[in-house]
């Protein structure tokens, strides 16, 4: 009886390490009660703030749960409230390709720069460069790499400490859909502003 319990016991642990590992060098997030202060609302560009009221009235109803939008879907119900998105540009979001991903992401092929690629490409938003700029309302799309695999995310900015964490409104399986979210800060960021 007790080598039973001592080897479910080493088994149970085993499996906690393992997640804990890959949780963490793939999508470390913590679900956060989390709002952008009034000052900063204020002082936002308007099509940010915008972006912001809106997360906060309809975020749960675009994404009620994590099976019916995922991030990228989330992202573009989004973005199409706001400016009409063609099949193409959904697609760039989406990070369609038939490509080797993790040579993609490698490279920082544009492809994999997904949200950030399709409004800079088809002339709808601005590409962010310096993490500095980035304010509540951005888009984004990152990625992390774990044994040679790439793992992709993709939101809408609520906060930034630049290299170090960045909180999201987004759908993701964490929160069951809709939520917001708290990362560590990824491998391979990208940001773009909706003009």
């Amino acid at each position: 009886m007790k080598r039973g319990a001592i080897i479910g016991l080493i088994v149970g642990l085993a499996l906690v390490v393992t997640f804990g590992v890959f949780w963490f060098n793939t999508q470390p997030v913590w679900p956060v009660d989390k709002i952008v202060e009034k000052e900063v609302l204020d002082n936002l560009p308007v099509r940010n703030k915008k972006i912001v009221e809106f997360m906060e009235v309809k975020g749960a109803d675009l994404a009620p749960t994590y099976k019916t939008a995922v991030c990228t879907e989330f992202v573009i119900k989004v973005i199409d409230n706001f400016v009409p998105l063609t099949k193409t540009e959904k697609n760039d979001i989406r990070v369609i390709t038939n490509a080797e991903l993790d040579s993609l992401i490698e490279t920082e092929s544009s492809v994999i720069k997904g949200v950030q690629n399709a409004l800079v490409k088809s002339g709808k938003g601005i590409e962010i460069t310096e993490s500095i700029n980035v304010l509540p309302g951005d888009f984004v799309q990152f990625w992390n790499t774990f044994q040679g695999r790439g793992y992709g995310h993709c939101g809408i900015v609520l906060d930034i400490d630049p290299n170090k964490t960045i909180t999201l409104y987004s759908s993701h399986p964490f929160t069951g859909g809709y939520g917001k979210q708290q990362y560590l800060w990824p491998e391979k960021i990208y940001f773009v502003r909706l003009k």
